[in-house]
């Protein structure tokens, strides 16, 4: 168990005393290890810790990983898209969330920006689109990303703690990154000190809640190592409610996604059989992410 944990729940902190009520096909918790092939493919078996229902409502796992471990294993991943048009859907679904944003981006030309989990960088290449101005800064602990990313911004850290003290933002965005960070509440406490007054941050989280989440149960794709939690609308504003933040907005977005791609993995997910399909056409679904915007 030296790689494990038991934790709190991240927003209220009490102990994680029900009964887990979405299970795994197979408990990690078994092999003792979580092997790098595990934690970046998707599982026909579905392979997660056991989410639980804390008192306050949060779905959250009551043992995770510990945090060495976890930096171990994100530091060296490939980007979350595969082939060419992916990439394209990738720049599609960040470019609705970009148009969520456009009067923060158009209103200030000197723009301070931190983006944490950058990844590929396509929504910072857009945002500097936007506001070619922009001075910004990138948070990414995947390493291997950090050569793509210095050709777009000359600041990219591997860790939030890395960024300097008196660094203060007017925008900070997350794109699926609270879904992934364990103690929640305090890495938002740190995001809110990185704002100036007035300062705005963004994010895009999965909806447990969702309707494809209720049609799925445990097949979820959603569900699965990578997130020691999951949020719903109500349980995202009681984090920023805690911190005495308030809000600008909560919407559900749109995902766009080659209509092979969603059919192979909607195979994988309810029959357990893997089937590749021809590309087909793009699509684009409200599938069960939302965003939310949020200031100092």
């Amino acid at each position: 168990m030296k790689d494990f944990k038991i934790q709190n729940c991240p927003i209220c902190k009490s102990n994680i005393k029900n009964e887990a009520i979405i299970k795994p096909d197979i408990d990690p918790l078994k092999s003792l290890k979580i092997r790098k092939k595990l934690w970046t493919i998707f599982q026909s078996e579905r392979i997660f810790f056991p989410y639980h229902r804390c008192q306050c409502g949060l779905l959250t796992n009551k043992i995770f990983l510990k945090e060495k471990m976890l930096k171990h294993l994100y530091s060296d991943m490939s980007d979350n898209v595969h082939s060419g048009e992916d990439v394209q859907n990738d720049i599609k679904t960040k470019n609705g969330y970009l148009n969520q944003l456009k009067d923060i981006l158009y209103k200030k030309k000197d723009l301070k920006f931190l983006e944490i989990g950058a990844d590929n960088g396509n929504f910072l290449s857009l945002v500097k689109k936007t506001n070619p101005k922009v001075k910004s800064i990138v948070v990414e602990p995947n390493k291997r990303m950090h050569k793509k990313l210095k050709s777009l911004t000359n600041k990219v850290y591997n860790d939030i703690k890395k960024v300097p003290k008196n660094e203060k933002f007017d925008l900070i965005v997350a794109i699926h990154v609270f879904d992934h960070v364990p103690n929640f509440l305090r890495f938002l406490k740190i995001l809110k000190n990185k704002l100036k007054k007035g300062g705005f941050i963004y994010g895009v989280v999965h909806d447990e809640k969702s309707v494809m989440a209720k049609i799925l149960g445990n097949r979820w794709p959603a569900y699965r190592l990578q997130h020691p939690h999951l949020f719903n609308p109500t349980t995202i504003n009681k984090a920023f409610l805690k911190l005495k933040c308030n809000k600008k907005f909560i919407k559900k977005t749109v995902n766009f996604f080659n209509f092979g791609f969603l059919l192979k993995h909607l195979i994988m997910a309810v029959f357990k059989k893997k089937i590749n399909f021809p590309n087909f056409f793009t699509i684009g679904l409200k599938l069960g992410n939302f965003s939310f915007l949020y200031y100092k």
